[in-house]
Formats: structure tokens, sequence, C-alpha cells
């Protein structure tokens, strides 16, 4: 049996994979990576308490430094070779670079990550109530200033007509332009059935540590 520790941007997406092999899943709150450090944390907790498997892997990508420095449980510890999760919902990294090319300012939503507990449109709220609209969109434009496109990533999510139609909602408070992509499940897929012996994943021993200079190698392949 092996686990996997997933963002639960993901959940829905994983959950759908077929499974060949027993799994055991673990959903981390999204809302952890706004600070990289309670993310670490948080991973660590869950590592220290998984027992009786053969390996662990873990859904993420190194996610600001989270995933650095994370030990090995006493079995193999797998991770995608990706600095965030785009590419593991896009299908490949040559899917996410083709985007960044086209526009370098693209910011990608998924139906998981529209559901997530501290979303734009949460934080937008947060303010609104608090300061109200206009100082709301103020807050909202200085945050995404970088950004001039919002990229809606189908994933064929239970709730996606709904999220599809937030995200517009979204992109239109942002003042960007709005696009859709289809996403790829063979990453996923691979996630939860392997193979993992390949330059997409980085697999290290017990008695090891993630190394953040790792996440340097462009990788990812898997077919959309």
């Amino acid at each position: 049996m092996n686990a996997i520790i997933a963002c639960e941007v993901m959940r829905e997406e994983l959950k759908k994979v077929r499974v060949e092999q027993p799994v055991t899943f673990h959903f981390v709150s999204m809302g952890l990576h706004r600070w990289p450090e309670r993310l670490r944390e948080e991973l660590l907790r869950l590592l220290a308490e998984i027992s009786g498997v053969e390996r662990v892997v873990l859904a993420f990508g190194l996610c600001g430094g989270a995933a650095a420095g994370l030990p090995a449980p006493g079995v193999p510890l797998t991770i995608p070779r990706v600095h965030d999760c785009i590419p593991l919902l896009l299908g490949s990294s040559e899917a996410h670079a083709q985007l960044r090319d086209e526009e370098k300012g693209t910011f990608f939503v998924s139906g998981g990550w529209l559901e997530g507990e501290r979303t734009v449109f949460t934080e937008y709220r947060r303010v609104r109530d608090k300061y109200g609209d206009k100082k709301a969109r103020r807050v909202m434009s200085t945050m995404f200033d970088a950004y001039r496109r919002l990229v809606f990533i189908h994933t064929d999510h239970p709730r996606e007509a709904e999220h599809l139609a937030a995200a517009q909602e979204l992109a239109q408070l942002l003042d960007l332009s709005f696009a859709e992509r289809d996403g790829g499940s063979a990453w996923l897929e691979r996630l939860v059935n392997g193979p993992w012996e390949s330059d997409d994943f980085i697999t290290i021993q017990p008695g090891t540590v993630l190394d953040e200079t790792a996440f340097g190698v462009a990788a990812g392949r898997a077919g959309a």
C-alpha cells in the first residue's frame, strides 16, 4: 500500500483516478499555501503519522519552499519535479510553459482552487465587508498588478459549470482577460499508480531529505 498526501485543490481529480494498487489519501488545506512554514509543519506531521506503507507520494510541488527539507519517513518519498500544482492539472510542464510563454502574467485557476477556504473571492469579500467595495477592488488591483490574464483549467470537476462562471466573474473583478484550457490526467494518474522512475519525479530514500535544488530541473513530459 502507498500513501498519497495531496493538496485539497486536486481532491476531486485524484479521487477519479482508477487505482491499480491499494492507496490511502490524505488531503491538506490549500489555505496553508499562504504560509509555507505552516504547510511544511502540516506535511511533517502527516509524514510522522503515516505507517504501514511502502511509499509516500506527495501530490505537491515545491510550493514556495514548503517541501524543501522534508525527510523520507522510513520509506521512499516521491514528489513531482514541479514548483506548484498547475503542471499537474494541465498534464505536463510543457503545457504550463507554453501558456506562460503566451502571456507571462497568467493566473491559473481550477474548480478545486475555487472551492478552497482561502481564495481570491474570500479575500475580496473579507476586505469588502470591512472597508467597502471600492477599497476591496483597489486591494485586489494591487495584489494582481502583475497579471494580465486568467486561465481556467478544465479538469472534469463535478461542479465545473458553476466554477467556470465564478472564474469568469473573477477575471472581470480583477480586470483580466479570460481564457479556458483543457487539463490532462496523465500526471495525476502517475502520481497515484506510478511509474515514478523518471525525471518527472524526485524520489529520496529513508535517511535523506528533499533538496530544493532538485526542483530547478525542467521536467514534466507526461502527456495531456
